[in-house]
């Protein structure tokens, strides 16, 4: 006889998850400094100081001189010696108008009048002494300061942070089953 058997094969539910865990990430705040300083400008002017000299007359006493200044020496001594001689000729005529007086007037008149006249002789220095003329014009010094400036920037950065939970995700791996075989026969499973 035959007999007739059950195989009965049965695979549990298999569940599976994976897991994303939390992530927390931050930046801390944090300042920044920046300082930029302009250097310091300093503006010197100068002037220089100046020595003038007048030789003018140095070289008028060595007779080295102008025409103009030349031509009016000549003027004032010519109007001079006219002059001059006006007012000897105005004295011989007074003298001679006087002649009633006693004296010899003519005589006179003529030992004023000498055929040589008298020379004198100086010892003088060339250049004259005092003859140069100088002056000293003083120089200047100017300085300008300009102060650099300071320039500052401050940069200021917040606390930052993230925070990604975390995630847990199921899933079935495998499903229950239940297999059921007949072997050797054939089970009427109606009765």
């Amino acid at each position: 006889m035959n007999e007739s058997y059950l195989q009965i094969h049965q695979t549990s539910y298999r569940l599976g998850w994976e897991v994303q865990k939390a992530s927390y990430s931050f930046e801390p705040a944090h300042t920044s400094i920046e300082i930029e300083q302009q250097p310091a400008e300093m503006r010197v002017h100068r002037t220089n100081p100046l020595v003038l000299i007048d030789q003018t007359e140095c070289r008028a006493d060595m007779d080295m001189k102008h025409i103009f200044r030349r031509n009016a020496e000549f003027a004032a001594y010519g109007k001079q010696q006219v002059m001059r001689y006006i007012a000897d000729t105005v004295a011989e005529g007074e003298q001679l108008g006087a002649i009633e007086n006693k004296g010899n007037t003519i005589a006179n008149l003529a030992k004023g009048k000498k055929l040589l006249p008298d020379h004198q002789f100086i010892y003088r220095n060339v250049p004259g002494n005092f003859s140069l003329r100088y002056e000293i014009v003083p120089g200047e010094l100017d300085i300008q300061w300009t102060r650099g400036q300071i320039l500052m920037g401050v940069h200021y950065s917040p606390f930052q942070h993230h925070y990604e939970r975390g995630k847990i995700s199921y899933y079935t791996q495998r499903k229950n089953q239940l297999n059921i075989e007949v072997s050797g026969g054939t089970i009427d499973v109606m009765k």
